[in-house]
């Protein structure tokens, strides 16, 4: 049998050697008669098969449903569950670092604007490393050296805070010094 040999091809070759034989007299009364009867022993056996199955799909939709929808803990709930103590660590730093920065965007002119920009822009990444240790810690990490680094990533955000604050008091006081000294 050729694969490129056309279909009308391949019929007539095989004309007169497919199976011609008839059902034996009666097949179809004896089939609808088994399709129409409740309770033959095929019956009995299959009853309990169809509320088996629908059941068995609903448990499995729900289990499927339920592991995979179920509400996921934030991550600061984690971490709390870990550490209550970096939760509540975490809370004042943050609180704490929320106000500096409302003073230093308060102080925020013209000549201070690129050294806060900047300043914000560190306290991003602090703020990403800061989520990559919390990960960290609810991965399992050295609990320890997390919670250590996680104290030591807020106290680098509120030295640059009181770093910068200095530097633009001493810009401002340098402004004020120079516009004293121009108006004399």
């Amino acid at each position: 049998m050729n694969p490129n040999e056309p279909l009308e091809t391949l019929f007539e070759n095989l004309q007169g050697a497919f199976d011609q034989a008839q059902p034996p007299a009666g097949h179809r009364e004896r089939f609808r008669q088994r399709l129409n009867t409740d309770g033959g022993a095929g019956s009995a056996g299959r009853s309990w098969w169809k509320p088996l199955s629908i059941a068995a799909t609903v448990a499995l939709l729900l289990g499927v449903g339920l592991t995979f929808l179920r509400p996921v803990e934030s991550l600061e709930a984690q971490v709390a569950e870990i550490s209550p103590e970096a939760s509540r660590t975490s809370f004042y730093f943050a609180n704490l670092i929320q106000q500096e920065v409302q003073e230093l965007e308060q102080l925020s002119g013209p000549e201070t604007e690129p050294l806060i920009q900047d300043t914000l822009q560190q306290l991003e990444e602090l703020e990403t490393d800061y989520r990559q240790l919390e990960e960290d810690l609810v991965a399992g990490g050295n609990s320890k050296m997390i919670l250590r680094a996680m104290v030591t990533n807020f106290q680098t955000r509120i030295d640059l805070l009181q770093d910068v604050m200095a530097q633009i008091e001493q810009i401002q006081t340098l402004k004020n010094e120079t516009h004293a000294t121009h108006t004399l």
